[in-house]
């Protein structure tokens, strides 16, 4: 669906009751955490690819034999050594690894990085946009309030 039509769609603010905005609020605050949440792993997920990319760096200007610990697991580290400084292998998803090259093993760090930064920058608009819309909310809530207690006012004064 085009911008144009959900503009069209779109119920102006003004003409929901303050039970529904409030409502819209909560939905979008929870999505806004949510999102946030999926961020947060976008930037783990690019530390670890960093991470990566200077390691295989140091690996490729390591000599052969040299005695090493192997991560099994992220908590869990092996004595092995060093056979083959300039081949890796890289975990391309779904228990498929491939033996590459440091050199290939860089390139596939730069082109998971690339993919990551553009999601993550996709995913900060979508944030940025929903937080905006909340801010609206807010105005439009904090009008509500304002003219409910205006109207009290005037009753109390009309009572007097």
């Amino acid at each position: 669906m085009s911008q144009q039509q959900e503009e069209q769609k779109a119920i102006p603010l003004d003409k929901l009751t303050p039970q529904q905005l409030l409502q819209i609020k909560k939905q979008i605050e929870e999505e806004v955490q949510q999102l946030s949440q999926s961020s947060s792993q976008f930037r783990i997920a690019i530390a670890k690819y960093d991470e990566s990319k200077v390691i295989l760096k140091r690996l490729d200007q390591t000599p052969k034999d040299t005695d090493l610990l192997v991560p099994i697991t992220a908590s869990l580290l092996v004595p092995g050594r060093l056979i083959s400084p300039q081949s890796v292998m890289i975990d391309y998803g779904t228990g498929y690894f491939v033996e590459r090259n440091t050199e290939q093993g860089q390139h596939f760090c730069d082109r998971k990085l690339q993919l990551l930064k553009e999601s993550q920058d996709k995913l900060s608009n979508i944030i940025n946009q929903k937080k905006q819309f909340m801010d609206k909310l807010n105005i439009e809530l904090q009008k509500r309030v304002l003219q409910v207690q205006q109207i009290q006012q005037q009753q109390q004064l009309q009572k007097q």
